[in-house]
């Protein structure tokens, strides 16, 4: 069976120096298709996956083996991993992003990686490795915000994130330093040190309606970040939710 024709013309289409062929669909909320072809593999989180075509399969497996799904349930990232493959000819296999956003592709050398939200990884080559990126100090993660879990995915290959809104997307020189909400981060080198501080002054605590935390990213580096985080976009729904009556 052939691949059907996409539904909308690409805004992007392009290629892997792997041969993966891929485009990215839509302006809003935009969606991935990886045509894949037999021998071509690419993993995502459980769950990532929106549709494939008939030839696709999944196959469901422990992220890094028993010490590796353990140590990402820990972290409360997703302990399983999905691999995608065709058989029988080409097929394909989309990836939508959850919220409103981007998809940003990022090609990974040999030994180079990127740390990332877990919730802005959507899916990479099988030639990568993902594995939970811990920080240097204990507890930065958790102090980060609720679910605040990083990822390292480590080259070669394409690795697709996906950022909530608009991509900003900054290149920090050595020690220059970049202060952000903790739920704006979905993205950075891993030459980029990251930390998370207190916001200074009790009047701007209390007041200035910005959390407690700020994380620091310090270069050099690239970072990328979201324009929009689920945590305000669901503070601003809650205004409109109708109030429960008093039973």
């Amino acid at each position: 069976m052939g691949i059907p024709d996409l539904p909308t013309p690409p805004e992007v289409s392009a290629q892997t120096k792997a041969g993966l062929k891929y485009h990215i669909l839509g302006t809003v909320q935009q969606t991935l298709v990886a045509e894949l072809q037999p021998g071509q593999v690419i993993f995502s989180d459980a769950g990532a996956m929106s549709w494939m075509t008939s030839s696709a399969n999944m196959s469901t497996k422990a992220s890094g083996g028993l010490g590796g799904m353990l140590k990402r349930a820990m972290s409360g990232a997703t302990a399983f991993i999905i691999d995608f493959t065709v058989t029988g000819g080409p097929g394909q296999v989309a990836f939508s992003t959850d919220f409103p956003g981007k998809v940003i592709p990022i090609e990974l050398g040999a030994g180079q990686s990127v740390i990332m939200h877990k919730h802005a990884f959507l899916c990479a080559e099988k030639s990568n490795t993902l594995d939970v990126f811990f920080t240097r100090k204990l507890g930065t993660g958790f102090l980060g915000g609720e679910g605040f879990i990083l990822q390292k995915l480590t080259g070669p290959g394409m690795v697709f994130g996906e950022l909530d809104g608009d991509a900003v997307e900054y290149s920090l020189k050595p020690n220059e330093v970049m202060k952000v909400e903790p739920g704006h981060v979905a993205m950075f080198e891993s030459s980029v040190s990251f930390d998370i501080e207190m916001i200074k002054g009790l009047t701007n605590i209390l007041l200035g309606g910005e959390g407690v935390y700020l994380a620091t990213l310090r270069g050099p580096g690239r970072i990328w970040l979201h324009s929009m985080t689920v945590s305000k976009m669901a503070h601003r729904l809650v205004e409109y939710m109708p109030a429960k009556s008093s039973s």
